[in-house]
Parts: structure tokens; C-alpha cells; sequence
């Protein structure tokens, strides 16, 4: 007796039948839904986890993946409107909380970070790219930088890119990833330089990305003809005084494929409940 009550508080309250046969088809096919249901919860959790790391990383980085170089361009040629345009690429790529080197050019380019430093370091060259909040009357109103008075000439890319490229060779990663961030306003004898050199990247696997800073249109078409218009991006918007604050890689854009995800997610928890939940059994009064 005692088995038969501690097995009856297991099971919870049944109904009593003379003969499950008439249960079998039921019981089968309830067992088949709550198969099926909990295959599509798995593979829309997995989906919507998918989704958010992917839309996460497209926030953070505008390299193609983690590490690399960044190759900025500190020449004469560019406009003091362009600063806002570097310090958003040094604002999204401090919020990634990766590594990177700094490579900044001009007729000649200096290996400034080598690769693997941690990108809070850029923090340190924000304020060089940004203009006085009170400039005195009289004086440049843009901030002068430690490469203004005799590093900054001319424009050759291609030295910026090479440069860049050889630091992560001799770092092991021969195929790490570059950001070129620049107006795209170089030598006119560097062009086919340059053109060599994004063919020698393509054949060796080594994924570029182009941040153009106000550049020229004739300029920007040679470029875009060059490396193509994918390598193109743009930099998110910066969204307060902090260093690292970002939007997201599309600006604020709301992420609809994770939403919509989400409803679906909710929609079979739904389904599950109803098709596939205990049958109610009402208590008989003893």
C-alpha cells in the first residue's frame, strides 16, 4: 500500500480507464509536437543568439575581424571637418575593447602602435583630433598635433599601407586585416603603387576596409575603382562626450531581425503551452 501511494503522488492524479489502447494515437501525437516544438524553440534561440553576436560585432569593429591595422592619413590635405570623421573610427574602435597597431602616414608613414595593442590606447590621440572648446581669438583654431609642423607633407598610400602590412607580417599574421582611414588624395605617382598594392592584398587573402575622410570625387571614384566599393565603410555616430559610446554599425537602426526572431520565439512558447500542456484534471470531492 505504501508503494502503491508514494507511485500515486509521483505520477500526480490520472484517470482511471480500463484500457490506454485508445490513448496510444493521442499520446503519440503529442509526443511528436512537443518534439517538433522544441526543435524550432532551439533553432530560434540559436538564431536569435546568432543574430545578436553578429549584429554586437558589426557595432564594435569596422575591421572585417579582430586585430589588425589601422593606416591613418595625417598629410596636409586633410580638412579640419574630417577630424569628427577619425575621432567616430577611434570612438567605435575603443568600444570594441580589442587590439590593434596605428600606422600614420603622410610621404613617409611611422609605425605608431605596433599590432596587438589594446585600442584604448587611440584614446590617447582624441584630443588631437579635436578642436578647442574655447580657441582664443587670433590663434588656428584647430588643435596642432605633433606631426603638423614637419611630418605632414606630401601623400603616398601606398607607404601607409606597406608599412602597415610588413608590422603584421613581422607580428606572424600575414593575412591580419587593415583599416585605411584617409582622403584618398595621393600622389599622383603613387596611384599605380597603390593599385599594386590592393592587388598584392587580395591575392594574399588580406581583407582591407577604406574610411574615406571627405574625400574628392574624382578621388573617391579612382579609389572605389581601385579597391571596389564594398571595402568602403562608414563609422558609426558618436552619441556623447564619453570615448567608446557608440549607436551601432547602422547608425540607431532598429535591429528588426532579432526582434522579429523574438516574436516567433514567443509565438511556438505559445503554440507549446496550448497544444502540448497537462490535461486539466478537476479534483473529485471525497
Amino acid at each position: 500500500m505504501r508503494g502503491s501511494s508514494l507511485l500515486t503522488r509521483t505520477r500526480g492524479p490520472s484517470i482511471p480507464l480500463s484500457t490506454t489502447a485508445a490513448l496510444t494515437g493521442p499520446a503519440r501525437r503529442t509526443l511528436f509536437l512537443r518534439a517538433l516544438l522544441a526543435l524550432v524553440l532551439v533553432g530560434l534561440v540559436v538564431s536569435a543568439s546568432a543574430t545578436g553576436r553578429s549584429d554586437a560585432a558589426a557595432a564594435r569593429g569596422l575591421l572585417p575581424k579582430g586585430g589588425g591595422m589601422l593606416v591613418l592619413d595625417v598629410s596636409r590635405s586633410i580638412k579640419p571637418e574630417a577630424d569628427k570623421t577619425i575621432v567616430k573610427v577611434f570612438d567605435q574602435l575603443i568600444a570594441s575593447r580589442s587590439r590593434i597597431g596605428l600606422v600614420v602616414f603622410s610621404d613617409i608613414a611611422y609605425e605608431m602602435f605596433p599590432p596587438g595593442s589594446p585600442t584604448r590606447e587611440l584614446g590617447s590621440l582624441v584630443r588631437l583630433f579635436t578642436p578647442p572648446a574655447h580657441p582664443k581669438p587670433g590663434l588656428d583654431p584647430t588643435t596642432p598635433t605633433p606631426w603638423s609642423s614637419n611630418f605632414s607633407g606630401g601623400t603616398q598610400i601606398s607607404a601607409g599601407l606597406n608599412v602597415a602590412h610588413q608590422a603584421l607580417v613581422r607580428e606572424g599574421e600575414p593575412k591580419g586585416p587593415l583599416l585605411l582611414v584617409s582622403d584618398l588624395d595621393t600622389a599622383p605617382d603613387d596611384v599605380p603603387r597603390v593599385a599594386q598594392t590592393f592587388n598584392a592584398f587580395r591575392n594574399l587573402g588580406v581583407p582591407f576596409r577604406i574610411v574615406a575622410l571627405t574625400p574628392r570625387a574624382d578621388n573617391l571614384a579612382l579609389f572605389q575603382n581601385l579597391a571596389g566599393k564594398s571595402a568602403f565603410r562608414k563609422p558609426v555616430t558618436r552619441t556623447g562626450s564619453t570615448v567608446g559610446t557608440s549607436e551601432g554599425a547602422l547608425e540607431g537602426a532598429l535591429p528588426w531581425s532579432l526582434i522579429v526572431i523574438a516574436g516567433l520565439v514567443l509565438v511556438a512558447l505559445a503554440v507549446n503551452e496550448h497544444w502540448c500542456g497537462r490535461l486539466p484534471v478537476p479534483r473529485t470531492q471525497s
